[in-house]
């Protein structure tokens, strides 16, 4: 189909890509949110109207039956996508990601979210994430095992941001 001949639409053209890849292992077992390396991208958009596309996926591996818990933030403020906790007293505002993996296993798992930043400044998205519980770990791009098997084999993670049009 040729898009050319197209008239009275406006908006949603993609005007700048960041894109950041990142294959540097780490681990923690903090129960607070901590950065997660290599996982920092920056973008400048040309209008406050437009808004940014967030495309990221993490490989990561979790040890023993307990949860990792993702988020993205945007300028060190975490961005809710899921709107607010409603009743749960025991569960977490702003988590994008809640992997149970297995330690043997670094898969990655993808969200896609629009955000509207309403600034035609610099914004910064960084990756965070913490571990249900202080006794078990998680690892980034690399099992929770780390053997050197072939089935502990590392992954890599990413962060694309899209300005799209407003």
């Amino acid at each position: 189909i040729d898009g050319s001949n197209l008239t009275g639409i406006s908006g949603g053209k993609i005007l700048q890509v960041v894109h950041v890849n990142s294959n540097t292992h780490q681990s923690s077992t903090s129960t607070s949110y901590v950065d997660l390396s290599g996982l920092t991208a920056t973008i400048t958009p040309a209008s406050s109207s437009n808004k940014i596309l967030i495309i990221c996926s993490i490989a990561l591996s979790k040890s023993n039956n307990h949860s990792f818990l993702g988020r993205i933030v945007r300028d060190g403020s975490a961005i809710s996508g899921a709107g607010g906790v409603t009743g749960k007293d025991q569960q977490d505002d702003g988590v994008w990601w809640n992997i149970r993996s297995t330690t043997y296993s670094a898969n990655p798992s993808t969200v896609h979210y629009l955000d509207s930043p309403s600034t035609d400044s610099a914004v910064t998205y960084k990756v965070q994430g913490k571990t249900s519980s202080s006794s078990y770990q998680f690892s980034l791009n690399r099992t929770a095992d780390d053997a050197n098997l072939l089935y502990n084999s590392p992954g890599f993670s990413q962060i694309t941001l899209m300005e799209v049009a407003g």
